[in-house]
């Protein structure tokens, strides 16, 4: 079954989740913004051309979560969301909490500061959220420093990481498994529990980054 009002249409994507497309893409994260907002389901990520919605089998159905999807995006005002939010955030460059930075700065063909100084001057967007929960894409990055993964993830990234590959700045909002070379570490709170939306983060946030020095 699927469920379609003409902006977004829902299908299953398994026993407990449902998938969203639309033919806007930017139309598509507001909904995901809405989504969350709301806070019915248990979580709703942005993949790069859909939405995901995961809910509670043992409280919707899939053919219940599918409509109560509709009703909500009945209740979206595309006009209201399409103001988006900057976050300004600090960052300790280098150091212990940026063990890559003098490798990535290298294969850029820059100095640490010349590289600090680019990524600072940037004007990022976050285009997704995966692979581990909080984690934070952000595009705007230009081709000059997309910059290789490592051989060999590491078991254990801090949270609050950034790391930049593949053309991508990366946030890791939690602990955890990664492997994208290391240049620093974000100072300002990427997750609190104590929220009804935890992550700081969302898909669509302009983002800007500033350098700080470790306290």
């Amino acid at each position: 079954m699927s469920e379609d009002n003409g902006q977004f249409r829902t299908v299953p994507a398994g026993d407990d989740s449902l998938r969203v497309s639309s033919e806007s893409l930017n139309d598509l994260r507001r909904f995901g913004r809405h989504l969350r907002r709301n806070n019915v389901f248990e979580e709703v990520v942005d993949g790069i051309e859909t939405l995901t919605i995961q809910f509670d089998p043992a409280q919707f159905s899939i053919e219940t979560a599918s409509s109560r999807t509709a009703e909500l995006a009945d209740t979206l005002d595309l006009e209201a969301e399409k103001g988006t939010r900057t976050q300004i955030l600090e960052v300790v460059f280098g150091g212990e909490t940026g063990v890559d930075l003098h490798r990535v700065a290298e294969h850029a063909g820059l100095s640490p500061d010349e590289l600090i100084a680019q990524i600072c001057d940037l004007d990022l967007e976050v285009d997704m959220l995966g692979f581990t929960p909080g984690f934070a894409y952000l595009k705007g990055v230009p081709s000059s420093l997309d910059i290789p993964r490592l051989d060999t993830p590491r078991q254990k990234v801090e949270a609050g990481s950034l790391g930049i590959a593949a053309g991508r700045l990366g946030t890791y909002a939690l602990e955890g498994p990664g492997g994208w070379p290391i240049i620093g570490k974000v100072q300002t709170t990427l997750f609190d529990k104590s929220k009804n939306n935890p992550f700081l983060l969302t898909t669509g946030d302009k983002v800007r980054l500033t350098t700080v020095s470790e306290t």
